[in-house]
């Protein structure tokens, strides 16, 4: 008589409980993620058909890239979506409008590249702070993306030479204006415009691939990512990497703190003329700046700022800072560096969030400030407009009357 077999151990409870978890796990992660992939090619599309019919920004001879006179439309940086418009001069302004050769109020034309252009709607950019703290001026906003001491000077040269009466000039100088000089912008004549580099040949590595799936793709997924980078940042650990490389250390910026590759050319270099060379050049053209503005006897201001690598590496007194200071010695009307009031409110930061000046003062993800990094520039520029007024110029058409 034959004994029945044995019989197979039952599994712990705790064995399949588990097992099942898992399964639930994996099948609720794999719905979140189809769920967020749907969400997100649906908002992408929906945006996409919002902002396609800005056409504000085209080709320019002399410069390069402009703005279109007379424009408005939607645009978008970064998941922001506000409204640009343009003026008759072809700059950005509140609102389109016709602006006069002459104004009674002194009138002051700002320069510098997109910090300066404002990348948020107009009320929160510097320049939009400023006119609407000080309506006895008026203000206009020269500035464009990626422009550079060649263009600050093509730009004062185009409005001088249309006959629009300017009674002093400010110059917003960024970070990034010695890289541009150095390695991006070439004169094409003797005339000052200049054109860019040729196809780019340099390569740094992108964020990792799943990082920008994520991004790309899902939103709601990126928001658990970046509510995560926002911890480890708000406590001072200073990484988040795009295409530009790590926004608290990317060459572009750190060349004010550490070497950087300047036998690289653009976008991630500084050939052929190196950091020194860009210095140079950018000295160069705001001494011409200077000389174009000083026959007229229109006063000239220089501005300095950080991005959020400074905040992070560099000091209160840059190289950056240095310079420009340097320069504007028997030069300028004013010089203002805002070096100084970026890294006082680092260190009003509590040691549990070493790092909430970031969180604060720029835009999550970006080099750009938010709205209240936006205040701490237009404060600082009240604060000297009203310590030493601007007056109208006696310039050199007047004096010839």
């Amino acid at each position: 008589m034959h004994s029945p077999p044995p019989k197979m151990p039952l599994a712990h409870p705790w064995i399949i409980n588990t097992i099942l978890l898992l399964i639930s796990i994996v099948f609720g992660a794999s719905a979140f993620v189809a769920f967020d992939y749907i969400r997100t090619a649906a908002l992408n599309r929906r945006r996409i058909n919002t902002v396609k019919s800005s056409q504000c920004r085209l080709p320019d001879p002399v410069r390069h890239h402009a703005f279109q006179p007379n424009c408005t439309g939607l645009t978008t940086w970064g998941s922001g979506v506000y409204e640009i418009s343009t003026n008759s001069l072809g700059f950005r302004d509140e609102r389109v409008r016709q602006v006069p050769r002459r104004d009674p109020r002194p009138r002051i034309l700002m320069l510098g590249d997109s910090f300066t252009e404002g990348l948020c709607p107009w009320r929160d950019s510097y320049v939009g702070k400023i006119a609407a703290s000080l309506p006895q001026y008026e203000f206009l906003n020269g500035a464009m993306a990626s422009y550079s001491p060649s263009n600050y000077l093509n730009v004062a040269r185009a409005v001088l030479a249309a006959g629009v009466e300017i009674d002093e000039v400010l110059v917003f100088i960024d970070i990034s204006d010695t890289q541009d000089e150095a390695a991006y912008y070439t004169d094409i004549d003797a005339s000052g415009a200049v054109g860019g580099p040729g196809p780019a040949t340099a390569s740094i590595p992108p964020p990792p691939k799943w990082l920008l799936r994520i991004k790309n793709h899902l939103l709601l997924t990126n928001y658990l990512v970046d509510f995560a980078e926002r911890h480890l940042i708000e406590h001072g650990y200073y990484h988040y990497y795009t295409w530009g490389g790590d926004i608290f250390d990317s060459d572009r910026s750190a060349w004010t703190y550490r070497s950087v590759p300047e036998n690289r050319p653009y976008p991630y270099g500084y050939a052929p003329l190196g950091v020194e060379g860009g210095i140079a050049k950018s000295k160069a053209k705001m001494t011409l700046l200077w000389q174009e503005l000083t026959k007229r006897h229109i006063p000239l201001g220089v501005v300095v700022y950080p991005w959020p690598s400074q905040v992070a590496h560099d000091t209160a007194d840059s190289w950056q800072a240095r310079i420009y200071r340097e320069w504007c010695e028997g030069k300028c009307k004013r010089f203002i560096s805002l070096f100084p009031a970026f890294q006082a409110a680092k260190n009003e930061c509590p040691r549990t969030a070493p790092g909430c000046w970031y969180m604060t003062d720029f835009i999550f993800g970006d080099n750009h400030y938010s709205p209240a990094g936006n205040a701490i520039v237009a404060g600082a520029l009240i604060r000297s407009l009203e310590a030493e007024p601007p007056r109208k110029a006696l310039t050199a058409s007047k004096s010839e009357q």
